[in-house]
């Protein structure tokens, strides 16, 4: 039923209602061609989605409460297990204000996009703004404003939002619940297989590149490949890892989303991409995956691991991870670039 067009938004064959939901007949619908409701969603009354010619697409078991507005301009995704209480707003737009000359409703109204990766709770009369990309298990506080994407498991409050509580121990390092790799509390025994990107990475970066490091947390491995290349910058949606990996290793890094890269195109001669795909949601992924096509040059390549699924279908291996590809759909995922080889766990693709 969806799939992804060459703009990387998904497209619509008519609304879809999933299995076990229920729309309110009280609830403002507009554009139902780009709208997908997953299995067991409950919208209540007043709750208003408007995708405004980008999209909404609203996963399994999720409750949208009362009088809730969702703007979809730029595209917006509600994974699965979310909440969003009532008198919430989605914006995914923005107003250009340039020019003095015309009305402000008449000039450009743009949009990057919103996603929450699931299991949110949204609480009521909260507003997120566009760009934002909200981790899995964070939890807004009622009437908070939010203007930045925050990683999972966090309590966000307040206007801006700001983190207040942690859900996961700060002293502690679980494999089933963590996000990503800790240079302090990650046990030594994994360090064995996180050292094994790097040198896998080291295999296809030269003195002469520039390299890009999507979810370079706190930049462990980009710290081991500084000397190996001319220069590696990375970014992460994680404010948190990126002031650690400035503190402890002095390296350029970025706040952003992966779905929405502030890089110019062709800008890189090499992307590193190490288990992070595995965190996203498969629209996510996508727009991630040509988001690195654009800004890769011509010849260059993408290095990256990801867990392989070996079954069917499984469950994904921990709380962190949102879907975990077999050996065939990675290579669906890659199939934007002209030469794709997967090794294990491992991945190269170069856009030639």
């Amino acid at each position: 039923m969806i799939r992804i067009n060459k703009n990387k938004y998904p497209s619509f064959e008519g609304l879809r209602i999933g299995k076990g939901s229920h729309v309110s007949t009280q609830a403002i619908i507009e554009q139902p061609e780009n709208i997908y409701i997953g299995d067991n969603v409950q919208i209540k009354p007043g709750v208003v989605l408007r995708p405004e010619t980008g999209f909404i697409y609203i996963g399994n078991n999720v409750v949208i409460n009362h009088y809730t507005c969702i703007h979809g301009k730029g595209g917006i995704e509600i994974g699965d297990w979310c909440i969003i209480a009532p008198n919430c707003g989605l914006y995914a737009q923005n107003h250009s204000y340039d020019s003095l000359d015309m009305p402000i409703t008449k000039q450009p109204n743009t949009g990057n996009g919103i996603t929450l990766m699931g299991d949110n709770w949204v609480g009521a009369n909260a507003v997120i703004l566009d760009g934002v990309t909200l981790g899995k298990g964070t939890i807004i506080g009622a009437g908070s404003v939010v203007t930045r994407s925050f990683p999972m498991a966090k309590v966000i409050a307040g206007n801006p939002a700001r983190v207040i509580k942690d859900r996961l121990p700060s002293d502690q390092w679980d494999f089933y619940k963590e996000e990503r790799c800790s240079a302090k509390l990650t046990p030594k025994e994994f360090f064995t297989y996180i050292n094994q990107r790097a040198t896998f990475a080291s295999k296809y970066v030269y003195k002469e590149d520039v390299v890009l490091d999507v979810g370079c947390g706190e930049g462990y491995i980009a710290n081991i490949l500084r000397d190996k290349c001319k220069k590696i910058i990375g970014f992460d949606y994680s404010q948190e890892a990126l002031e650690k990996a400035k503190q402890m290793y002095s390296l350029e890094c970025h706040h952003m989303s992966c779905t929405n890269l502030e890089f110019k195109p062709q800008a890189f001669d090499k992307v590193i991409c190490f288990e992070v795909i595995e965190h996203l949601t498969v629209l996510q992924a996508k727009k991630t995956i040509s988001e690195i096509y654009r800004v890769l040059k011509q010849g260059g390549y993408l290095i990256g691991s990801t867990p392989i699924r070996t079954t069917p279908f499984s469950a994904p291996l921990t709380y962190a991870h949102i879907y975990e590809y077999s050996e065939y759909e990675l290579g669906n995922l890659l199939k934007i670039f002209q030469d794709v080889v997967i090794q294990g766990n491992f991945f190269v693709a170069k856009k030639i």
